[in-house]
């Protein structure tokens, strides 16, 4: 065999003028440029067969279709019947010595041959020995049994015996056959005169296109243990038998039905889902094999790797059996991104020259060369990595394989806050963002995204995780910067929080980064609802709730649990807590001013529904560790009281729970059954809303214009005194009523609350009258509220009693009319009030307690702070309009300037030697002149003035002190305003 790239020409002469030309010269010429054309093709494009070479045992009886065109087809090369022939179609291939091999047809110069046809037929064969000692068809030196095919135009043109050849249709099991194109290579000094003219100068290059079947047995035995090695077909056809072999692993679903109603069940779903350990174990040690991956998991094998992480006996701290379902899910998509990258490694960068540098194989007669379809015994084209990825792709599967070990051994039972990372959903695992659940250290960062470990940028990956991420902060919080390109959030770390815990934590990252999804809470199972058979708590202790804050202050100072452990007693303090918006305060406040202000229901807008309600609206729940925008994140838990995360799905688009978020705003959590109906605060505004007690509906809701309202007055004697509950659009609410009964004091045989007329009062100063009330009927446990109408200050919650006196305040002369009422209150705060019949009184008059009144008019110089003189100061002091003394000239004198009207009238007590400023005048009523004046007065007041009697008179203020009789203890001592006083001369009020 003269293969030409064993031994390559790197230079050569230049030819000079008139050289005489040497054969070594011409041939190191012609070698060099032979060599490089030949490289180029192995080394730029590649090896193997390029196109066609397609074969078909044409039979008329199997195929007698194809034989007729055949036959029929005009301008055919072999112009002889082409029935039981073996056809095989025009084609190009390259071997690894470099030659470039199609179909040939001899002319009549033995150097000349045509390529320009589309199809040969084959219809004779003999017996092959290679001559030239191809090693390739040698086992141990022994060649493999080879026939040589010949077409019958071939064999007539050579002038062949053709009784010499046998028909190809002898051939027995003939699509067993393995076709192979050999390029019979040779100096003809090698085979003297055998193919050449020995006539010409120089030894001939020849190279005979021979076409030949073998055995596929034969064959494999030359792939397995042949004298020369075909490494690159064997490497090649490994990865195609490799491919068909490996186990088709796919993650399955957890879908979620009516029958999930507990914690325990979900986990099965999830645990259910991922029953593919044996087969991930099979196919991935067959790469890890194939590609010399080490597959290093601490001593166990991958089995029980994948078995105690996916299916663990011992539970963790944390039940994330939806993170190993995750887990799984990755190892599966990584699997499958390698098993898809195999039939992609098509490539050879440096192909060795000894694989096939004279021969191509074809595979079977008669195989289909269908699209995708692996065809045993038949070079492909490895291209150079100048004209394909391939080369990449090996370097993928090595990396992915790499990541698959580093994915078992990084794989971690974390508990953080909750985070959400931008990533992306329709795309290879390695251009999502890394999941929360692995250790992102270095080796892990490596392995993840095959372009950013290219570019020296693989701490650019994303992650939960960011410490061993760049610094740069659109890694650090990528939230913050462009995510365009992102179509998908992953969420993490809500896993064991209390839901509502979790819910309002992403809704404040919703907030903060302004991302455009919802999130809402299922239940696998509900409680009981409110009024069922179940006793709820009702008792809340302020001592409790402080031991539970101090022991919650003490897990964080001292770090005894984690922080989900603390969260978790935070959501039942929490519980505790809002027991208080079912409590009664008082509506006054603490008379230390502390008021107890309750939470506003609208503001508690976490609603959940039961998932199998869900269920049966809506369909497409997936877990999928995340949402995508526009789309509805959905956490599960099992009940209220076990609120934590089991495990959360997502919805492609917005969605709401059942119905809108119900609640019932009432003024008072209890009412009394005369109270007048209340109005209620509903949302949604138009919600049904309807009132239970028991499970039995109670007629107590109606409606007006448009608002609902509660009448404790529909609410019959037999469900008094029992907590009534209520739905708002057929949802159970927390809102609790109870309707107490109203206190009756009076029994059927008793009369009404009465009084007595006022009794004689002989005391003729005082026109009070005192009243004395019988009330009638069993007064155990109740209270009374007594408001006499008479402007008294009204004690609320008095002691019971059967009489009751009270003294009413009259005015002297004056008829008042009262309408008293007792209030009387239960202990359940409910009252009845009972209006008693109306009090005509009348004050005793003034004559009654008058017999006479003295008045005592004064000017003192030094009240007034001054030096003050007057001469024109005499006035008449009226009462009710008449004159005292009758005498219109005037009964005051405080004239002080020395003139004529000064009557030097000093206050009595004055020393005589007293020549001062200071005047006084006492007038003296008698009884006959205050009759006179009383009787001017309809309500007991007597209306005095002080007018001038003279034609101008000064206009200052007097002081005026008034007695009743001979007291020494004036009833009046003041400055009248503007000389005018009203005044009752019995009691001494002003007005």
């Amino acid at each position: 065999m003269n293969a030409k790239l064993d031994n390559v020409t790197t230079q050569y002469r230049k030819f000079n003028v008139n050289q005489a030309l040497t054969e070594g010269q011409l041939n190191e010429f012609i070698d060099y440029f032979e060599d490089q054309d030949r490289l180029s093709r192995t080394r730029l494009s590649g090896v193997g067969v390029v196109c066609g070479f397609r074969s078909e045992y044409v039979d008329f009886i199997l195929q007698p279709e194809v034989s007729r065109e055949k036959e029929s087809k005009p301008g055919d090369l072999d112009l002889e019947n082409p029935l039981q022939t073996i056809m095989i179609t025009q084609g190009a291939g390259v071997t690894t010595d470099g030659d470039l091999i199609t179909l040939r047809q001899k002319e009549d110069s033995p150097s000349e041959v045509t390529i320009d046809f589309e199809v040969k037929n084959y219809r004779y064969y003999k017996n092959y020995i290679d001559k030239v000692g191809y090693e390739y068809f040698r086992i141990g030196g022994n060649q493999i049994p080879l026939v040589e095919l010949f077409t019958e135009k071939e064999l007539k043109a050579a002038g062949a015996n053709i009784a010499d050849y046998k028909p190809v249709s002898d051939i027995g099991n003939i699509n067993d056959k393995i076709i192979i194109l050999y390029l019979e290579s040779y100096s003809n000094e090698e085979s003297p005169c055998e193919d050449a003219d020995c006539d010409n100068t120089g030894a001939e290059q020849v190279s005979n296109l021979k076409v030949l079947l073998a055995d596929s047995a034969s064959v494999s035995a030359l792939i397995a243990r042949g004298d020369a090695k075909d490494t690159i077909y064997k490497a090649h056809n490994a990865y195609e038998e490799l491919f068909d072999h490996l186990p088709k692993v796919e993650a399955k679903r957890v879908i979620l039905d009516a029958d999930t109603t507990s914690a325990s069940k979900l986990k099965t779903k999830f645990r259910d889902a991922s029953d593919a350990v044996a087969e991930l174990s099979d196919g991935f040690n067959a790469i890890a094999s194939n590609f010399n991956v080490s597959v290093n998991l601490g001593g166990q094998s991958l089995t029980d790797k994948l078995t105690s992480l996916l299916l663990p006996t011992i539970p963790s701290r944390l039940e994330d059996y939806q993170y190993r379902y995750d887990l799984l899910k990755d190892l599966v998509d990584t699997y499958n991104e390698i098993k898809g990258l195999i039939l992609h490694l098509n490539f050879e960068c440096c192909p060795g020259i000894a694989s096939f540098p004279k021969h191509l194989m074809l595979g079977a007669v008669g195989t289909t060369l269908e699209l995708g379809k692996y065809v045993p015994f038949r070079h492909g084209f490895y291209n150079s990595p100048i004209t394909t990825n391939d080369d990449e792709n090996y370097e993928k599967v090595v990396m992915l394989a790499n990541r698959f070990v580093q994915k078992l051994n990084g794989f971690q039972s974390y508990l953080g806050p909750i985070k959400i990372t931008p990533s992306n959903l329709y795309v290879r695992l390695g251009d999502k963002a890394i999941p929360y659940y692995y250790n992102v250290d270095k080796p892990l960062l490596t392995q993840w995204n095959f372009e950013k470990t290219k570019t020296d940028r693989e701490t650019y990956n994303l992650s939960y995780h960011t410490t061993n991420l760049a610094g740069e902060n659109f890694v650090q919080d990528p939230l913050n910067y462009n995510i365009d390109n992102n179509d998908f959030y992953r969420v993490e770390g809500h896993l064991g929080l209390p839901y509502k815990t979790a819910l309002q934590n992403i809704n404040d990252l919703k907030t903060k980064y302004g991302l455009a999804f919802d999130v809402i809470a299922l239940v696998l199972q509900k409680g009981e609802k409110p009024g069922g058979d179940v006793p709820r708590e009702k008792t809340v202790s302020i001592d409790d709730l402080r031991k539970q804050l101090v022991s919650i202050s003490s897990d964080i100072s001292n770090k005894k649990n984690d922080s989900q452990s603390t969260l978790l007693n935070i959501s039942k303090l929490d519980e505790k807590l809002r027991l208080l918006n079912q409590a009664e305060f008082s509506k006054e406040g603490s008379p230390d001013g502390v008021n107890v202000v309750k939470q506003d229901p609208k503001k508690d807008d976490v609603v959940s529904e039961l998932l199998s309600e869900f269920l049966e609206r809506k369909s497409g729940l997936e877990h999928v560790a995340g949402v995508e925008p526009g789309g509805t994140f959905v956490l599960i838990y099992e009940s209220e009281t076990n609120n934590q995360v089991l495990a959360d799905f997502s919805l492609p688009y917005l969605c709401c729970s059942k119905k809108e978020p119900v609640s019932l705003i009432l003024p008072s959590a209890k009412l009394c059954q005369k109270d007048a109906p209340i109005a209620m605060t509903v949302i949604p505004p138009n919600g049904e809303v309807k009132a239970f007690v028991n499970g039995v509906q109670v007629p107590a809701i109606t409606q007006s214009a448009g608002q609902s309202y509660f009448d404790p007055g529909l609410v019959t004697s037999s469900y008094l005194e029992q907590t009534i509950t209520f739905t708002v659009n057929d949802d159970f609410v927390e809102t609790q009523m109870v309707v107490h009964k109203n206190p009756e004091i009076v029994s059927v045989l008793s009369g009404t609350v009465t009084y007595e007329a006022p009794t004689t009062n002989p005391d003729t100063t005082n026109p009070d009258a005192k009243v004395e009330f019988d009330v009638v009927g069993n007064l155990a446990g109740f209270t009374f509220t007594w408001n006499f109408d008479d402007g008294t200050q009204i004690i609320p919650n008095e002691a019971p009693t059967n009489k009751k006196i009270h003294v009413y305040k009259l005015t002297a002369g004056q008829e008042d009319t009262f309408n008293p009422t007792l209030t009387v209150t239960n202990s359940n705060g409910c009252s009845t009030v009972y209006r008693l019949a109306p009090l005509k009184l009348t004050g005793q008059s003034t004559i009654a307690c008058l017999t006479g009144m003295r008045i005592l008019i004064q000017y003192i110089h030094a009240k007034e702070n001054g030096n003050h003189t007057c001469n024109a100061a005499v006035f008449n002091l009226k009462g009710n309009g008449l004159i005292i003394g009758g005498n219109p000239n005037g009964n005051v004198f405080l004239n002080n300037a020395g003139g004529p009207d000064d009557k030097l009238n000093y206050p009595d007590n004055y020393p005589p030697n007293y020549t001062g400023f200071d005047r006084a005048s006492e007038i003296i009523i008698n009884q006959d002149e205050a009759q006179q004046i009383a009787a001017l007065s309809p309500d007991g007041f007597i209306s005095f003035s002080l007018e001038c009697a003279l034609g101008y008179c000064h206009t200052g203020v007097a002081w005026t002190q008034i007695f009743l009789a001979d007291s020494q203890v004036p009833i009046y001592d003041d400055y009248p305003e503007n000389n005018f006083l009203s005044i009752n001369p019995c009691t001494g009020d002003t007005r």
